[in-house]
Parts: C-alpha cells; structure tokens; sequence
C-alpha cells in the first residue's frame, strides 16, 4: 500500500532548478510538497516551455509518483486528458506480431498514459505556483559558497541551498560542473526520428491495441493512443547525423517513402499526415556518469544526468523518479551540514537502475533498427519463438518501482 505521509520539516529552506521541462517541473512540485522553496528558471519563453513534439509515455513507475503529488491532483488531470496504456506490441513490416504485452503482466488494469508533451507541459505548470516558475532566463554559472550556492545568470543572481541541473541534454549546469564553456558532444545513435500527432478517425487503426510499433529493416514506425481520439507517432530511420527534408520535398514525403514497405494502417497514418506538422531530430544519448553526477551543493536529474535512447519510453519516467527521489532524500536532512552527503547519496542511489534503462533502450534501439536482411530474420524469429512470458521478463523490471515518502 503506498505511503503518503510525509516526513517533518527539512531544513532546506530554498532550492534552485534550471529548465523547466519535465524533470525540473516534477521536481518543483515535489520540492513543495515537501515543504522546501523552490525557484525554477527556464531560458525559453513560457510559450515555448509549454510545448513540444509529439506525444510521451508516462509508464507505472512514474505515474504511481503522480499519485503521491499534490494530493494526487496530477495523476486525475493525467488521466483526465490523456490515453491509457492498454495492450500493445512489436510487429514486424507485414503487420505480423512479434511480441504482444498487456497490462497484466504487472497486475494492473493499464501500464500509465500517455499523451501528448504540451498538454504534460500545462498540466505539470499549473501544479505550481505561477511566482515560482521564472522563463526568459538563462543561467550561466554557479559558485558553492561552502553554505550556500550562488546562481548568476544574464541580469542578475538568485543564493539558495542548493541547486539542480535539470536542462537536459546540453545541460549548462552540467558544464558548469565540468568547468567547460559547453559539454562534449552527445554520442549519435545513428537514427533520425520524425514525430507527431494525428486524429484517429476514419483510420484503420485496431481497437485492440494501443500502442504498436512496426519493425523494419534500418528503420521503426510505432503509434500510441494520446486521448481524445488522437495518436502520437515515431518514425526511426538509420541516416547519416545532421539531415534534413528539405531538399527531399520535405518530411511528408520521407516518410511516405518508409511508409511504403509496411503493412497498414502505417501507408495510412503518413497519408493523413499532411494538416499536422511533423518535427525531426537525430537521436543521442550519453554514457552513464556513474555514483556521482554533482559535487558540492549541486546536482543533476534526468537528461542532463542520463539521457537514453526513447526506445523504452523511459526517458521522461527517469526523470520523474529523480524528481521524486530527491525532493524524499533532502526532506531526511536534518540539519543543514547533511546536504552535501545527502546529494550524494541520492546519487549514488539511482546510478545502478538509470545505467540498466541506458543499456536496455540501446539494446532495444539496436534490434529495432537492424538493417540487415539476415539480421531483421534472425530478430524477427527469435521474437516470434519467444514465450510471452519471457518476453516480459525484459520489462517487467521496470515496473518494479514502487515510490513511498516513507
């Protein structure tokens, strides 16, 4: 049964949180709750903080941290808007099913919601207190002060107790970290990705499922249900880094092309494609920091600690479980010489199950976009003799997690 008591009173009295994405909005709420003042600053307007490509899988590993928030106000307003997790599957191009998963597996009627990532955007927005979320504002360094950390950014600085890096990929904080201008180049998965929405209607889409996800030989396509009778979808292909459509015609035709070698109702979805834009980005990843992603009074959750490959559709669920992890790690602190090894800890904590989605979803990615003929038969075969069972065991772990604030 989950626990919704909440410790006693931390002496953290104020934290600072870069970006306002996912993670660091998750994070905020948490912070709240358990009664630590937060900051948050984003450099990107508020219109543009709230939206995004596409749409995200909030899976039962975090959706059940959803249920602890703000008196489970956020999990309703999920549910609410988006699309339940329902059974889903791999198929191969000529719509055969390779691996089919239910929500049984795991004892629940649904495995989350998905939906699409403005919509997530607004509703984690307005958990928080409108004087708390600052946009328009870039950080550009810190200085920890031994009792305190101080956060410069272009007009000003803000001191706190410490301080989370939550800006994803090309994490400034983390640079700052590493006391560099900016970080290394992410390391290129060899796969670009198309992304999108599209109404359901009049579309030979099965009931049955969904989500669904189409394997092909160097490229993916996959569809999940967002609520309201409108899908989000993905399209993977194996390309050089640093392409674009336009001098292909554009994305629409891209994609029809890949289209072309797969079974409906994939030729369909691209073919209603055309009043909906389409976003496109190379997909990267990095390796694993290992037990410890800070030093001082400073910290990292998310992408900009451990970003992954989206073939779990984990990305955005670690986050939420750091967010959470660290807002019940510093509610333990008891006096305010406690921080720094409680950083650390928490840390350290989440290093092992963070490593293991990295090497799963590069796993995943790596079958999914085989491009060899003898390669996709193998796959296909290996998938089609697996018992559902064992097929499970390869996510069950995911699902796992159980959050408590005891």
């Amino acid at each position: 049964m989950q626990q919704n008591h909440i410790p006693t009173q931390p002496s953290i009295k104020k934290a600072i949180v870069i970006g306002g994405g996912i993670g660091g909005l998750t994070l905020a709420r948490a912070f709240l709750d358990v009664g630590i003042d937060v900051e948050l600053y984003e450099k990107r307007s508020l219109d543009a903080m709230l939206s995004g490509p596409g749409g995200i899988f909030i899976q039962r590993n975090a959706i059940r941290i959803y249920q602890l928030l703000w008196a489970g106000k956020l999990y309703n307003a999920l549910y609410e808007k988006g699309g339940k997790i329902r059974k889903g599957g791999f198929f191969n191009q000529k719509g055969r099913p390779l691996y089919l998963n239910a929500p049984e597996f795991i004892q629940e009627e649904n495995l989350g919601i998905c939906l699409l990532r403005p919509e997530l955007q607004q509703i984690l927005y307005q958990a928080l207190p409108p004087d708390k979320v600052h946009t328009g504002v870039a950080f550009e360094k810190f200085e920890d002060l031994g009792d305190r950390v101080r956060v410069s950014f272009q007009d000003g600085s803000i001191e706190g107790d410490i301080l989370v890096g939550a800006d994803g990929l090309y994490s400034r904080v983390r640079a700052s970290l590493e006391n560099c201008e900016r970080l290394t180049p992410p390391i290129y998965s060899g796969t670009t990705c198309w992304r999108g929405y599209f109404s359901g209607a009049g579309l030979p889409l099965d009931p049955e499922y969904s989500w669904l996800e189409f394997w092909g030989k160097g490229n993916r396509f996959g569809y999940f249900d967002v609520g309201g009778g409108r899908f989000s979808f993905y399209a993977f292909q194996n390309t050089a880094m640093g392409g674009e459509d336009a001098s292909q015609g554009g994305a629409l035709p891209m994609l029809r092309s890949l289209a072309s070698n797969y079974a409906e109702p994939v030729p369909a979805i691209v073919n209603s494609l055309g009043e909906y834009p389409i976003y496109r980005d190379d997909i990267f990843d990095r390796e694993p920091l290992g037990q410890q992603w800070g030093k001082g009074r400073v910290t990292l959750i998310g992408d900009a600690a451990h970003p992954v490959q989206p073939s779990l559709g984990q990305g955005g669920c670690m986050a939420i479980e750091d967010a959470f992890e660290l807002a019940k790690q510093l509610k333990q602190a008891g006096d305010r010489t406690q921080i720094v090894s409680l950083l650390r800890e928490f840390e350290a904590s989440r290093s092992h199950r963070v490593a293991q989605v990295f090497t799963s979803s590069r796993q995943v990615s790596q079958l999914g976009q085989t491009d060899s003929a003898v390669g996709c038969f193998m796959r296909n075969w290996i998938y089609q003799l697996t018992p559902t069972w064992l097929g499970d065991l390869q996510f069950k772990w995911l699902f796992d997690y159980h959050p408590t604030w005891s």
